[in-house]
């Protein structure tokens, strides 16, 4: 399978201590079954405590703190999971995030969250229009003809921005990251409503200069409505407009 992403893809880096907005605290943290499969079989007393830190009440889950914390997320927002086992003990979602993936028959595309703000700064912060490169594969691709109508739309779309700078890479982002779920669901129309109307609503009244204020806009509207199903159902529905 051929797999793209941003040519700033590759330059992400978690900042892990120094992120203002961990990552690890706030969400519900879903376990795969390979993730627990390897949680049950660590040794010692750092075993014992992940086991206990996990419920298997409904879907695997580490079980947060009262401040909403993952219980292996230590003092220095540092995960001990990872300090104890490495990076591959992580679960997938953890490893995943804050990376998205668009799926099509020939091809994969990834791309990062905005919700990240060390992804965001990233993202805006690109001197250079959105252009994908490829991670692997190189295989002969097939599109079905829905696939090619949505490459073509989003090409020409991507090419007509007036905005430049941060504002021409924050509506980039939106369209690479959204208009693609309109395969699934058909709801073509409503998706490139949502994406303007997504982006007209971060950059409302944030100074045209101001790329900090910006970042922030863009990491609070990707937390409250994009990994918010109800709210994002709402937004592409047109039954809300703020955030």
């Amino acid at each position: 399978m051929n797999v793209y992403a941003p040519e700033y893809f590759a330059s992400f880096r978690c900042t892990a201590s120094a992120c203002r907005h961990t990552c690890c605290a706030g969400w519900e943290i879903d376990i795969d079954p390979e993730a627990l499969s390897r949680y049950e079989r660590l040794p010692g007393a750092f075993g014992d405590r992940v086991r206990q830190s996990v419920s298997t009440e409904g879907t695997p889950h580490f079980i947060l703190t009262e401040d909403e914390r993952c219980p292996l997320l230590n003092g220095e927002n540092l995960c001990d999971l990872i300090l104890h086992e490495g990076e591959g003990a992580l679960c997938q979602i953890c490893r995943d995030h804050p990376r998205f993936r668009n799926y099509f028959s020939g091809r994969v595309e990834i791309g990062l969250g905005l919700v990240c703000e060390e992804a965001t700064r990233l993202i805006l912060s690109w001197p250079r229009p959105l252009r994908l490169v490829s991670l692997e594969g190189g295989e002969p691709e097939t599109a079905t003809e829905d696939e090619q109508f949505l490459f073509s739309y989003r090409s020409e779309w991507l090419a007509s921005i007036s905005e430049i700078g941060p504002r021409a890479r924050l509506k980039e982002n939106l369209i690479y990251r959204h208009l693609s779920d309109a395969l699934y669901d058909g709801r073509f129309e409503e998706r490139v409503s949502f994406i303007e109307r997504a982006y007209a609503a971060i950059t409302d009244g944030c100074p045209v200069n101001d790329v900090e204020s910006l970042a922030e806009r863009a990491r609070v509207f990707s937390d409250r409505v994009e990994y918010d199903d109800e709210a994002l159902e709402d937004w592409i529905s047109g039954r809300e407009t703020r955030f």
